[in-house]
């Protein structure tokens, strides 16, 4: 009799606690769903002020969000009505980029030009500001250089193993044209590559680029600028665009392990004129057979009075064996007084360990 009272009293309990739950669920409510919009910090817009014949102006901007920013969009409002819109792309944690293409303003008066930051979150939240400008000048009076019309970059995306880029443009003179061509110059840095344009109409011309293999790890990108004289040596130019190699495939995930010998360095007070050493280990950490080689690039950040020895822009690629070490050398040669700050970036070309990077000072 009593396990029978006491089987009673424990369904009763239980009874009694599912329904305790089940009214604390319904005062719960649903899940609030994720409200707050993007926060777009700022952005800016290089360089701010460009001839009349126009040219390239380089986007940024700085967005985040508590959740996930979905998309970022670049709207370029002209004084003189026009409107373009188009989608930045992050480069970086937080950082989007882009670039426009600022038509040539052949009118008297200057153009201004407004760059509006829109932003979605993954929950289709919304928010935009304004935050830069840039002008565009008025052309000269009275003066009759050579004009650039329509032009046309086909494709201006290429696959890493490169290709043939038709190259189109019209262009005339009110005397005659004694020289059209194109520059192609690369981004990351090199020299620059001219292209002859062959008369296909009476004022298109047209020629070809053949975009070289990019062996990465980055995207290349290329500067098209048209070149165009008259007879009596004067001269018009006008930025056609970019033209894009994609990256090769990332190779798999090294095993290896980069370790530096410092995260950060402050180089003693230094006269100007004068320079100062410093050397940077960087070692593949054996793991036994776990252990990978391991493939990169250190780049440079920030001021350029810090520099890597004997290395271009680009930076130094390397490649480590399992337990082998690198000494890359570091130079500071200020040319301002004051402060200076960089940053060396180490970059594997698998993309493991990001963020490793050394801070400088000095």
């Amino acid at each position: 009799m009593t396990n029978l009272r006491a089987a009673r009293l424990r369904r009763i309990l239980l009874a009694s606690m599912l329904g305790v739950m089940a009214v604390c669920l319904a005062l719960a409510g649903p899940a609030a769903a994720e409200d707050t919009p993007p926060d777009i910090a700022g952005g800016a817009a290089t360089p701010s002020n460009l001839s009349y014949e126009g040219g390239l102006v380089q986007l940024s901007a700085e967005v985040t969000d508590d959740s996930a920013v979905q998309i970022v969009n670049a709207v370029i409002y002209g004084s003189d009505g026009s409107l373009q819109a188009f989608q930045l792309f992050e480069g970086s944690a937080g950082n989007f980029y882009g670039t426009f293409e600022a038509p040539a303003n052949y009118s008297e008066s200057p153009i201004s030009y407004s760059l509006e930051i829109q932003a979605y979150d993954d929950a289709n939240n919304y928010s935009a500001t304004t935050v830069a400008g840039f002008d565009v000048e008025g052309a000269p009076q009275f003066d009759e250089p050579p004009y650039i019309g329509e032009t046309q970059l086909f494709p201006n995306y290429l696959p890493a193993e490169g290709g043939e880029v038709t190259i189109r443009v019209e262009a005339g003179d009110n005397r005659a044209l004694s020289e059209l061509f194109v520059t192609v110059t690369p981004v990351q840095g090199g020299g620059s590559t001219e292209v002859a344009l062959q008369a296909t109409d009476f004022n298109r011309f047209e020629g070809i680029f053949h975009a070289p293999a990019n062996a990465g790890p980055q995207a290349a990108e290329y500067l098209v600028e048209a070149v165009a004289r008259d007879d009596i040596g004067q001269e018009s130019r006008a930025q056609l665009g970019t033209v894009v190699v994609e990256a090769p495939p990332a190779p798999p995930l090294s095993p290896g392990t980069l370790q530096l010998g410092s995260t950060s360095h402050k180089f003693a007070p230094t006269k100007l004129g004068r320079q100062r050493h410093w050397n940077l280990a960087i070692r593949n950490l054996p793991r036994g057979r776990k252990g990978g080689v391991v493939s990169g690039v250190a780049r440079i950040v920030g001021s350029s009075a810090f520099s890597l020895t004997g290395a271009g822009p680009e930076g130094v690629h390397f490649t480590l064996q399992p337990g082998a070490k690198l000494q890359l050398g570091v130079d500071f040669a200020p040319t301002t007084a004051g402060p200076h700050s960089a940053t060396i970036e180490i970059v594997r070309d698998d993309g493991g360990q990001p963020g490793l990077s050394v801070a400088l000072t000095g």
